[in-house]
């Protein structure tokens, strides 16, 4: 009788020292969050479109914690480099470097890192005569791997911005709703 009373206290207590390993484990997991790339690119754009001065402000102020939160000094710097024509009006190309360096930084975290960098490429370049075979390059590679994602919102979006030919004057806002579709 006192051999089973052991096993089974041994059982038990093996049991709970199982159960206190699998909850640390989970909360780990929990605590450890992914990066914010997605939503620091959602939250770059919408400050990009932000007119009233109180949305302005809540957008900074969740964009540095997410700046912060990242844990990354690339991401950082440009954010400093953006928060210097903030108070302002920033340039639409400021808004694209965020979202260029937030993907170049957590590539592995956007699925479709490799189509947005060559998104903004064509975006940064497109007539810009210096850098015709960079723009030529990511123009092409932009357009076969939307082919490839078949998504026809994307699809649609690109063509407008294809046959805007860098012309018409929403060309910058079919990039950012281009942007933020393929992150979605």
């Amino acid at each position: 009788m006192a051999v089973q009373r052991g096993i089974g206290t041994v059982v038990f207590s093996i049991v709970g020292i199982v159960i206190i390993i699998a909850a640390v484990v989970i909360i780990l997991l929990v605590f450890k969050s992914a990066p914010p790339a997605k939503e620091l690119i959602y939250k770059t754009i919408d400050l990009r479109r932000a007119a009233d001065p109180v949305d302005k402000a809540n957008l900074i102020s969740a964009l540095d914690d997410l700046v912060a939160q990242s844990k990354s000094t690339d991401v950082k710097d440009q954010w400093d480099r953006m928060m210097q024509c903030l108070s302002s009006t920033c340039p639409d190309e400021a808004f694209l470097d965020m979202s260029l360096v937030t993907v170049a930084t957590f590539e592995n975290d956007v699925p479709e890192s490799a189509l947005l960098v060559n998104v903004i490429a064509t975006s940064k370049y497109w007539g810009n005569a210096e850098h015709l075979l960079e723009f030529s390059k990511a123009l092409s590679m932009a357009n076969e791997q939307i082919q490839l994602l078949d998504d026809r919102k994307v699809e649609k979006l690109w063509q407008q911005i294809v046959e805007c030919n860098n012309v018409c004057p929403e060309k910058n806002d079919l990039y950012f709703e281009l942007i933020k579709t393929i992150v979605q």
